[in-house]
């Protein structure tokens, strides 16, 4: 009979026990470590993954204040942007003028006087004054012949109904803007007179006096003319018609250039050719609408377009060439 034997673990009597450390002897050719020494933990290396490492938020810092030479320099900068013309400072005026008191005056206060160099035209205040009468009266008596006269400009059918119209009504209201006209449009000549210093023998008034005279001679030759040649040609009613719508442009011309006139005559700057420059063009422009309203009359009455140039170039073109001439030169 075979005897078998059982091993059994004593689990409370055992006790574990640390291993003795014992020097190693280093076999020949072989590198002896000593344990027995600290060795210090390096880092582990992170290991290099496809995802992008997420940096953690920036810390927003608030800006330290401005110290006080940063005010000054940030102050002097704003400073060296207000100028006065290319200048920092202003440049003083020389317009002072020392008044010497004796000891028998009393000692007044005086204010600086600054002279202006444009000459003042008392007269002209007086005509500008007759004419926004005329105005004002023709307004509040016959608006409705206003109306019409403005809408005559650009609506021929407006302009032919006034011409055969010609009622007592229209023909005051129309006589009181042709004075309105020539007293405006003398003004404005003799402004203008003044304003490209053409040498006359006339001055102030006088020189008004003489653009007034040249603009009612030019017109009242022009019109005669007109008529003259109208009736050489044996064209009477179309030259008729066309003096009518003359008139109608000049009225309204009397009306436009009336506030063109004041402003510049109590214009508050030396240099006064803006105004002068709306003046002329505006008188351009009721030219030209003239015109191109006369090529219509005559083209409408079967009127041969070669005597109808030669007739706008003998009586509009040729006497202004010639004043400019008699002006200028």
């Amino acid at each position: 009979m075979e005897q078998g034997f059982t091993y059994q673990y004593d689990t409370v009597r055992s006790t574990t026990t640390l291993p003795i450390q014992r020097p190693l002897v280093p076999k020949s050719g072989e590198l002896n470590i000593n344990r027995s020494q600290p060795v210090p933990l390096a880092p582990i290396p992170e290991r290099e993954t496809q995802t992008q490492k997420v940096e953690p938020a920036a810390v927003v810092k608030k800006p330290a204040p401005p110290t006080l030479s940063q005010q000054r320099y940030w102050w002097w900068r704003q400073e060296s942007k207000l100028l006065v013309g290319d200048s920092r400072y202003m440049t003083p005026r020389n317009e002072l003028q020392l008044v010497t008191i004796s000891k028998n005056e009393k000692a007044e206060f005086h204010l600086p006087a600054r002279q202006i160099n444009r000459a003042s035209y008392d007269w002209l205040t007086i005509l500008l004054l007759i004419a926004l009468v005329l105005f004002a009266s023709v307004k509040k008596t016959w608006n409705k012949y206003i109306e019409n006269l403005f809408h005559s400009v650009v609506n021929y059918s407006t302009s032919i109904r006034m011409f055969q119209e010609k009622n007592t009504s229209v023909l005051q209201g129309a006589f009181q803007l042709d004075i309105l006209f020539y007293l405006v449009f003398s003004a404005f000549a003799f402004q203008l007179l003044v304003f490209f210093s053409i040498d006359l023998p006339f001055e102030n008034f006088q020189l008004f006096l003489f653009s007034a005279g040249l603009v009612i001679v030019y017109f009242f030759a022009k019109k005669l003319i007109y008529r003259l040649v109208g009736f050489t040609i044996e064209k009477t009613g179309e030259t008729g018609e066309y003096l009518f719508n003359m008139n109608n442009f000049t009225r309204i011309a009397g009306v436009i250039l009336f506030p063109v006139v004041t402003i510049i005559a109590f214009y508050p700057f030396n240099n006064i050719e803006l105004p002068v420059t709306i003046g002329v063009i505006l008188i351009a422009l009721i030219y030209f609408l003239l015109i191109i309203r006369g090529f219509v009359i005559l083209l409408k009455k079967q009127f041969s377009i070669f005597y109808l140039f030669l007739y706008f170039c003998t009586l509009e073109f040729v006497p202004l060439v010639l004043l400019y001439k008699i002006l200028v030169l």
